[in-house]
């Protein structure tokens, strides 16, 4: 089996917050189901892994249509481990399987209002963007970020880009300010020389790929699992 675009969907089973939650129940199904589904359906994708180091959320995957070809060693399945190793491990295993995939792409199951037309859209930018080497989903921030502010040690609050002024009636308004984007993520896309590169899908060369905000939350803490429970049912 070969495979030019080559996705990988992390799942760690050491969640601290909200304990089991790559099983919680979504919508009738457990959270990564959603994925796994959306991973299979989509068009631009040739073959599709989970890497966990969960024999639960192994076999929860897998009666799902998911493919776990190994268990992630205990190394990458820490609290500190950063995203690039798991799937470069994921990039090893596959590269001794075949020719080395044009395209990688990192799908989180803790995103799982995104639609598979969001994954092909995504992925086929990067592609059809030679001077592109990645792409990542993105979305509006809910607040600007211009009006944080923190507390100084008197316990007063400043604006936290401009220490030196105080909070005043004076804060810009959001519609007179730059229209930043947060990455939401959902799609992480690279192209392979890219990635090792990096060692990151964040290049000198990313594209921003557009989703919104009611398809954008990424459940970190237990109220965003209750708003993705509601969002889902709709």
């Amino acid at each position: 089996m070969t495979c030019d675009v080559f996705a990988v969907i992390p799942a760690r089973g050491g969640s601290k917050r909200i304990p089991k939650k790559n099983i919680k129940e979504v919508a009738g199904k457990p959270l990564i189901a959603h994925t796994v589904e959306q991973a299979n359906e989509a068009t631009t994708i040739d073959r599709v892994i989970v890497s966990t180091d969960d024999e639960e959320i192994a076999s929860v995957a897998r009666e799902y249509g998911g493919e776990i070809p190994f268990i992630r060693p205990a190394r990458l399945a820490t609290d500190e481990t950063p995203g690039p190793p798991v799937i470069q491990h994921a990039l090893d295993w596959i590269e001794k399987q075949q020719e080395p995939p044009t395209v990688v792409v990192k799908l989180q199951a803790t995103s799982p209002l995104r639609r598979v037309d969001d994954i092909d859209q995504a992925v086929r930018k990067l592609q059809n963007d030679e001077a592109a080497k990645s792409v990542i989903s993105v979305t509006e921030f809910e607040q600007p970020p211009f009006w944080a502010v923190e507390p100084d040690d008197d316990g007063y609050l400043h604006t936290y880009f401009d220490r030196d002024v105080l909070w005043t009636d004076d804060i810009p308004r959001s519609q007179d300010l730059p229209a930043l984007r947060c990455p939401n993520g959902a799609i992480f896309a690279a192209r392979r020389n890219a990635f090792i590169e990096h060692e990151s899908f964040y290049t000198d060369a990313t594209v921003p790929f557009e989703m919104p905000r009611d398809r954008s939350i990424d459940i970190d803490e237990p109220i965003d699992l209750e708003i993705v429970r509601t969002l889902a049912e709709k």
